[in-house]
């Protein structure tokens, strides 16, 4: 029963984010995917990605998951979510590369190093977290992983991984679109090297550990960043394509919604197989089963991305809420984890009534302590609540 009304209370808490001052947008013909709109609702994925993530950490708690029903469904949706990050960082720098000539001019401050600096102050809470539970149980790291893990290359929260992801794709573009004069040329070679990266991650296998690993060991690095070159390619093509979404409006809404749907189910039939993990279960062609895995989830989100540019042709969010919540998002994902470990003693008190809210806030407050130290040092001056979200 606890979890059913807390399902329901997030549900209603999504509501509240995202729909307050939410409107119709005119039929001007101008695009819709905008910047500032899209990093605000990233803002909004942010939050239902933290619940998927203390979904999955009560999972590894050993909660089971019929008990966290329907709550437990957040468990399906973290895909998505990712996917429109990825699909929003791939159009996002194609956008002002084809139309900023000087693009590339503070292109590491203004990209790659909002990433690493909160990547590394969140990693070296981790590992100092993560050192000082070693002396008081009386373990200890293997001295190449404190030296990897100093540096980043092994993580001590592999849910930061997508923090890496991204510096690494931001790296190539500037490396690659640097060079071309043609998108079209820059964005073939672009999903080269995603797919070689997702070759990489799909052999790569999982870790022995739930929590830490290396990099490119789980399906998480794989199975999303496809989007990244899917975004690239929509703002070549942004025209066009918003030119098709506004004439068949209701037809793609529709089809959209019903394709969606019925992926839904495929896709939890194949999670609740463990299609990822076939390979501990002496599975004849685990490689297969995980390519099985990333088809029909690649497909679910192409069809989740088309729904949101159907619904984004005709209606506009943004509201101060998710504006606070896009400039702390990515912060936010990397440190919820933390919370979710170190609140755990919550639950066990008090249940998921309590659990829940102490991890939400928690993580806002430690995500907006970093972002404030990440401005520092990088010399920004704006707030949590004020300036363009970043």
């Amino acid at each position: 029963m606890g979890f059913s009304i807390t399902f329901y209370i997030s549900i209603a808490v999504l509501g509240l984010i995202l729909l307050p001052n939410a409107s119709s947008r005119p039929s001007d013909g101008s695009p819709f995917f905008e910047r500032v709109m899209c990093k605000e609702f990233q803002g909004f994925l942010a939050v239902f990605v933290v619940f998927h993530q203390t979904v999955i950490t009560l999972d590894h708690f050993g909660v089971a998951s019929n008990r966290m029903s329907p709550f437990f469904d957040y468990y399906y949706y973290g895909i998505l979510a990712v996917a429109f990050f990825f699909f929003c960082s791939g159009f996002g720098l194609v956008k002002r590369w084809s139309t900023d000539p000087s693009y590339f001019k503070g292109f590491m401050k203004r990209r790659i190093f909002t990433v690493l600096v909160p990547f590394f102050i969140c990693n070296y809470i981790y590992l100092t977290d993560a050192i000082l539970m070693n002396i008081k149980n009386g373990q200890s790291f293997d001295f190449v992983e404190v030296i990897c893990s100093f540096f980043g290359v092994f993580l001590i929260n592999n849910q930061m991984w997508f923090a890496v992801e991204i510096m690494i794709l931001y790296a190539m573009f500037r490396l690659v679109f640097s060079r071309v004069r043609k998108p079209l040329t820059g964005i073939i070679i672009m999903t080269g090297i995603v797919l070689l990266m997702m070759g990489i991650g799909l052999l790569a296998g999982h870790s022995e550990s739930i929590v830490m690993s290396y990099w490119f060991r789980g399906e998480w690095w794989y199975n999303t960043i496809l989007m990244f070159p899917l975004g690239m390619l929509y703002a070549y093509q942004e025209e066009r394509i918003n030119k098709i979404i506004r004439g068949a409006f209701t037809s793609l809404l529709i089809a959209s919604s019903i394709l969606f749907v019925i992926l839904d189910f495929v896709h939890r039939g194949l999670i609740k197989k463990s299609i990822y993990w076939t390979e501990y279960e002496n599975a004849k062609h685990p490689i297969l089963d995980k390519l099985t895995g990333l088809g029909v989830e690649t497909v679910f989100e192409i069809i989740f991305l088309l729904l949101i540019l159907v619904l984004f042709s005709r209606f506009k969010f943004n509201n101060p809420v998710l504006k606070f919540l896009g400039k702390i998002s990515l912060e936010a994902i990397m440190l919820n984890y933390l919370m979710c470990l170190k609140l755990y003693f919550i639950y066990k008190r008090f249940g998921i009534y309590a659990y829940l809210p102490s991890v939400f806030a928690g993580t806002l407050v430690a995500a907006s302590f970093v972002y404030i130290i990440k401005n520092i040092v990088l010399e920004r001056r704006s707030g949590l609540f004020d300036g363009d979200v970043k």
